[in-house]
C-alpha cells in the first residue's frame, strides 16, 4: 500500500509538472481559434463602462454625482514595475520579496476581486516559482485602488491599510491588508422616464431586469449596468438605436442615492437581408442556414410589417452558430442600417481556417495508466459542411481506432447525421476481446437544454478471455449483435468540464433482438441524475443513476454478453472499490457484471488556495446479478477525500476512497489519479 501510494503521489506532480511545462495539444489551427476574441465581436449597441461625470456636487464630501475619480495610476503599472524589479533582482541579493499577504476585513468584495485591482503580486503557490518583489510605493497606491474597488460597490467609506512585516535579514516580507469596510450607500429613488411607445411587456421587462433597485446598496457599477441592460432590452425588442440618458445624485455623509434615467428608445426596425463576404470554399447556403432569424426582402414599404423584428441577441447568436461549425478563424457580423425603409441588412464577412489539423493529446489515469490519442479532421469533406475524422486512442487497457463522417444540418439547426467504423480492443478486469462495431447515429439539440439521440448499430466481438460463472458461458467467445439505441437528456449546467450550478437528466434505451439477426435478446434502460449548486464558493454535487437489463424471449440472465453487462466501482463510480470490483466477482476475483445498476454519490468541493481545491465525497451502491434485483440491506458504502488542481483541459484530481463494507479480497483504501471531475 505505501509503495501504491508513493507511486500515487509521484504521478500527481507528473501531472502537475506536464500540465504547467508542456506545450499545448498540437494542431494546425491552434491560432486560428485565437482570434476570435477579437476579430468576431458583432458590432452593436455600444455602451460607456466608465462611470459617467455628473454635473454637480451638493456640499464637500457629503453629497456628489456619480463618476468622480482620483488620479491613481493603473494597476496593470504596478505590476509592470514589480515584473522589471524581478529581473534585476537576479544580479541584486538584496531586495525583498513577498512572503505572504494577508487580507482581513473583506466581507462585501472577494480576495480575488481585490487581487485582480492591486499592483502587489501575491506570492504563488507553486515552490518552484520566484517570490515576488516587494515594492512600498506600488502597496500605498494599492491602498487607493482597493479604496476604488468598495467604492464602486457602494461603500465610499471604506479605508484600507497595510502592515508589513519583515524577517530578521530583511529579506522577506509579509504583508497585512486590513480594511474597514463601513456603511453602504442606499438608493432611496430611482426615476426612469421612457420618452416614445413601448409596450407594456417591454417595460415589465426592464423593471424586472436592471439591477439597481429602491431600497438596496447603490453602487456605479450597478448604475452603469442599468445603462447597458436597458439598451440590450431595447436592442433585443427591435430598437437597436435607442439612447439612455442617466444622473445619479449620491450623499455620501446621510448613505443615500437617487437616480434619474430617461430612456429614448427611437424607432423600431426589421431584419433585412443577409450578405455573405469572405468565404471561398464554404458554400453561402451554409452560412445562411445557421441564421436565427429569417431573411426578408423588402421591395415596397408595405411589406416591411410582414418582416422579423431586429433583434440584437439573435444576430450574437447566429454569429456563434456559424463559428461553431468549426469552417472559419473568424466570423464578424455587422448589422446595416437602411434609416428610410427602417430595415437592419446582415453583413456576414468569415475568414476560412485550414480544412485540415491533427491533434495529439496525453493523460494518465489509475484504471488506464498512461493514455495517447491522434485525431485528424477534415473539415467541409466534398462540401455540404461535413467533416471526416480519423482517430487512434491508445491505452494500457483500451485500444481503438474510429473512422466517423459527420453530416451537420440533417433535421434543421443543431443536427447531425454520423457514420461511424469503430475497431477495439480491450483488457479490461472483466474480460479480453476485439470488437468490430459500425453505427449510423442521429442527434438533435432543441429548446436549448435538450437533446435527443439515436442509433442503430452491427457490431462482431471475440472473447478471448472472460470472468466466467458456467461452462456455457465459458464456451461463448463470439457475439454477433443487432442493437438500436435511444437516448434523451436535458441539460442546464453552466460548464461541460467543470460544472458548478445546474442539472442533468439523461435516459438511455437499447434494445437487441433476435429478429434484427443479432445473437441476444434483451432490453437495457439508464436513468442518471446529477445536480450542481454554488454557494460562497462551495460547489456542491450528487449523482444518481439506476439502471437494468431485461433478458427476453430465448436469452437467459447469464446469456447477456459481459461487454453490455453493467459494473461499477473506480475514480467515477463508488470510489472505495477498484475499476469495475464493485458487484459479482468469480473465483478469482475477477468481475462477472450484473444486471441491475444502481450507484450514487455526493460531494463538497472547495477551494484551497489559487488553483488547487478540495472534495470531500461520499459514494454508495451496487451491481447485482439478476435484473429487478435492487436490495438495499447489500448497499456498499465508500467516504473519502480528494485534491484538484484547476487547469485548462480541466481539474487534474487525486482521489482516496474509504470502502466502509468491503467484499472479502478487496482492500478497503483506493487512490485514483484521473483527469476531470468525477461527474
Amino acid at each position: 500500500m505505501k509503495k501504491f501510494l508513493l507511486t500515487s503521489l509521484f504521478s500527481i506532480l507528473i501531472c502537475l509538472f506536464l500540465v504547467n511545462f508542456s506545450p499545448e495539444v498540437l494542431s494546425q489551427d491552434i491560432g486560428d481559434d485565437e482570434q476570435q476574441s477579437e476579430e468576431g465581436a458583432s458590432e452593436g449597441q455600444q455602451v460607456d463602462d466608465s462611470p459617467p461625470a455628473l454635473d454637480e456636487i451638493i456640499g464637500e464630501d457629503e453629497t456628489q454625482k456619480q463618476g468622480a475619480s482620483e488620479n491613481v495610476p493603473e494597476a496593470s503599472s504596478g505590476k509592470t514595475q514589480s515584473d522589471d524589479n524581478s529581473e534585476t533582482s537576479a544580479e541584486d541579493d538584496s531586495v525583498v520579496r513577498i512572503s505572504k499577504v494577508k487580507i482581513k476585513g473583506a466581507k462585501v468584495v472577494t480576495k480575488q476581486q481585490i487581487e485582480q485591482v492591486i499592483g502587489t503580486e501575491f506570492p504563488s503557490i507553486k515552490f518552484w516559482v520566484k517570490k515576488p518583489v516587494f515594492d512600498e510605493e506600488v502597496l500605498k497606491d494599492d491602498m487607493v485602488r482597493i479604496q476604488r474597488l468598495y467604492a464602486n460597490n457602494g461603500y465610499y467609506d471604506a479605508k484600507a491599510t497595510y502592515e508589513p512585516k519583515y524577517n530578521k535579514d530583511e529579506t522577506r516580507v509579509e504583508i497585512k491588508i486590513n480594511i474597514e469596510e463601513g456603511e453602504p450607500v442606499i438608493v432611496t429613488d430611482i426615476d426612469l422616464r421612457i420618452e416614445g411607445e413601448l409596450s407594456e411587456e417591454i417595460k415589465k421587462q426592464i423593471n424586472k431586469s436592471i439591477p439597481l433597485k429602491k431600497d438596496e446598496i447603490f453602487s456605479p457599477n450597478a448604475y452603469q449596468q442599468t445603462k447597458g441592460i436597458i439598451s440590450e432590452i431595447l436592442s433585443n425588442n427591435g430598437y437597436p438605436k435607442s439612447e439612455i440618458e442617466g444622473e445619479a445624485l449620491v450623499n455620501r455623509r446621510e448613505k443615500w442615492a437617487r437616480a434619474k434615467f430617461v430612456v429614448k428608445p427611437g424607432q423600431i426596425y426589421k431584419f433585412g437581408v443577409i450578405k455573405v463576404e469572405g468565404n471561398e470554399d464554404v458554400a453561402n447556403y451554409i452560412i445562411e442556414r445557421e441564421a436565427e432569424f429569417k431573411q426578408c426582402t423588402v421591395e415596397q414599404q408595405v411589406e416591411i410589417d410582414k418582416c422579423e423584428t431586429f433583434s440584437l441577441s439573435k444576430v450574437n447568436q447566429t454569429q456563434a452558430n456559424i463559428f461553431q461549425l468549426g469552417l472559419f478563424r473568424s466570423v464578424v457580423i455587422d448589422p446595416i442600417y437602411d434609416d428610410e425603409k427602417l430595415i437592419a441588412n446582415i453583413a456576414i464577412v468569415v475568414k476560412e481556417r485550414k480544412q485540415g489539423s491533427v491533434k495529439i493529446g496525453g493523460g494518465f489515469g489509475t484504471e488506464d495508466k498512461l493514455r495517447g490519442q491522434v485525431i485528424w479532421t477534415q473539415r467541409n469533406f466534398f462540401g455540404g459542411g461535413r467533416r471526416l475524422e480519423v482517430s487512434g486512442k491508445f491505452s494500457f487497457i483500451t485500444q481503438r481506432f474510429e473512422t466517423s463522417v459527420i453530416q451537420p444540418f440533417i433535421a434543421g439547426k443543431n443536427s447531425e447525421l454520423s457514420g461511424t467504423l469503430n475497431f477495439q480492443r480491450d483488457d479490461v478486469p472483466s474480460f479480453k476481446g476485439r470488437s468490430f462495431l459500425t453505427t449510423a447515429a442521429l442527434t438533435k439539440d432543441f429548446w436549448k437544454y435538450y437533446s435527443v439521440f439515436g442509433s442503430l448499430n452491427v457490431q462482431f466481438s471475440k472473447i478471448e478471455d472472460s470472468a466466467t460463472r458456467t461452462p456455457e458461458e465459458r464456451s461463448r467467445e463470439n457475439f454477433f449483435l443487432t442493437f438500436i439505441n435511444l437516448g434523451l437528456e436535458r441539460d442546464t449546467t453552466d460548464n461541460v468540464l467543470n460544472p458548478t450550478r445546474g442539472t442533468v437528466v439523461s435516459t438511455g434505451l437499447e434494445s437487441s433482438f433476435e429478429a434484427l439477426g443479432s445473437d441476444v435478446n434483451y432490453l437495457k434502460g439508464t436513468i442518471e441524475l446529477r445536480g450542481y449548486r454554488e454557494y460562497r464558493d462551495i460547489v456542491f454535487a450528487k449523482k444518481f443513476t439506476i439502471g437494468v437489463i431485461q433478458p427476453f424471449g430465448n436469452t437467459q440472465t447469464l446469456d447477456v454478453p459481459i461487454f453490455k453487462r453493467f459494473f461499477a466501482g473506480g475514480s467515477t463510480s463508488m470510489r472505495g472499490f477498484p475499476f469495475q470490483k464493485l458487484g459479482p466477482l468469480d473465483e478469482n476475483n475477477d468481475p462477472l457484471g450484473g444486471n441491475s445498476l444502481l450507484v450514487g454519490s455526493f460531494e463538497v468541493r472547495y477551494p484551497i488556495y489559487g488553483d488547487f481545491g478540495g472534495v470531500a465525497f461520499f459514494d454508495y451502491g451496487n451491481v447485482y446479478t439478476e435484473e429487478w434485483s435492487y436490495d438495499l440491506a447489500d448497499l456498499k458504502y465508500a467516504p473519502g477525500l480528494g485534491l484538484r488542481y484547476d487547469t485548462l483541459i480541466g481539474p487534474v484530481r487525486f482521489d482516496v476512497g474509504y470502502a466502509l463494507n468491503p467484499e472479502p479480497g478487496i482492500r478497503r483504501i483506493q487512490f485514483f489519479i484521473s483527469i476531470g471531475q468525477a461527474f
